[in-house]
């Protein structure tokens, strides 16, 4: 599955794409160490890509990796120096994408990606489902180059390219939906084909599948445009970080698995001492088992427990979600959160 979109508001190409790939774990977990076996060749921003798996692990710059798969974002075009960002989700056996690792941003001469990417007793375990492994990559290139030097105009951005022109233009729309008040159009079809929700909704025995307006509850007009903005262009560039929390929950509410697979991963990256609470209660609501972990994770290391006990956001977990409080303080290393206390204070 390929997405794209180009980004108009910079002079230089900007591409994102998202790639998912199969991999027959169960035939390659026996290839030695150091051979790897490559993904089909894709196209990106006018360069050439794919992905080399190493089911049993790789010697690289970075180490020595016997007990982990390792995988890499190969640039295979002559042209170097190219200007990339790209992060890896995995689909576990619940058939949820999880994020791996924080996105890498860098300039790519060669190859980027990790030497540790999975330990190989947790493929199987976790991720590994009928025998396949799938991974999905979304990359993000941004080139100095442009289509007057290369002799090629690309600034329709192709068949996706066309898609989002669609809804931007407002062309053919045959839907209306109200969100807030405010009426939104889209086509049936798309939203049908990304999301099971919206087919059921549109063509199913329902009253929205015979109506010109479907009327949207317990929604923000300016969430459900970011809905839409990701059905048609697989992008979440221009989405606020505000609003990626309310997003995670539509793209649970609609089923839109790399549209909650990304929230997630935005989440994560923007996690602090203001958001961790909240991002918990989502996660835990919202059968995020991977969020869910990150937040627990980071508000029990120390320094951030000693600044959570205090807020309102703690006080609000204990009273409302206390199975989760419990959860949370099994967690901290109560008796390291003593030591750092006045001795008054650990006798009052």
């Amino acid at each position: 599955m390929a997405v794209q979109c180009l980004d108009s508001r910079s002079r230089a190409r900007i591409k994102s794409i998202t790639h998912c790939f199969e991999f027959d774990y169960l035939k390659l977990k026996h290839i030695p160490f150091n051979e790897s076996i490559s993904s089909p060749r894709f196209t990106v921003g006018g360069y050439d890509w794919a992905l080399d798996f190493y089911p049993n692990g790789s010697d690289s710059e970075q180490g020595k990796a016997e007990s982990h798969a390792s995988l890499y974002l190969v640039l295979l075009s002559e042209t170097k120096d190219v200007e990339a960002e790209f992060s890896f989700d995995i689909l576990n056996k619940k058939g949820e994408l999880v994020p791996f690792g924080e996105p890498i941003s860098d300039t790519f001469t060669n190859r980027l990606g990790y030497c540790e990417f999975i330990s190989r007793d947790k493929i199987e375990a976790r991720y590994c489902k009928d025998g396949m492994l799938v991974i999905s990559c979304n990359i993000r290139v941004v080139s100095a180059s442009s289509g007057e030097e290369s002799g090629v105009d690309d600034s329709s951005g192709g068949l996706y390219g066309d898609i989002e022109k669609l809804w931007e233009n407002g062309e053919r729309f045959d839907v209306i939906f109200e969100v807030e008040g405010e009426r939104i159009s889209a086509h049936r079809f798309m939203l049908a084909a990304r999301s099971p929700v919206f087919e059921a909704e549109l063509f199913g025995p329902f009253t929205e599948s015979k109506s010109g307006c479907v009327k949207i509850q317990d929604m923000k007009a300016e969430v459900f445009k970011a809905l839409l903005q990701f059905i048609y262009t697989d992008d979440l560039e221009l989405v606020l970080v505000e609003l990626v929390q309310d997003l995670f929950v539509a793209a649970d509410r609609y089923a839109i698995q790399m549209l909650k697979a990304k929230c997630q991963q935005r989440l994560w990256v923007n996690l602090s001492i203001e958001t961790v609470f909240t991002t918990l209660i989502l996660a835990d609501k919202h059968g995020s088992a991977w969020l869910k972990d990150k937040c627990l994770e980071f508000a029990s290391k120390l320094d951030n427990f000693t600044q959570l006990a205090p807020t309102e956001g703690y006080r609000h977990l204990m009273q409302n979600f206390p199975s989760l409080f419990v959860e949370f303080h099994k967690k901290v290393d109560i008796s390291s959160v003593l030591r750092t206390m006045p001795k008054k204070q650990r006798t009052s």
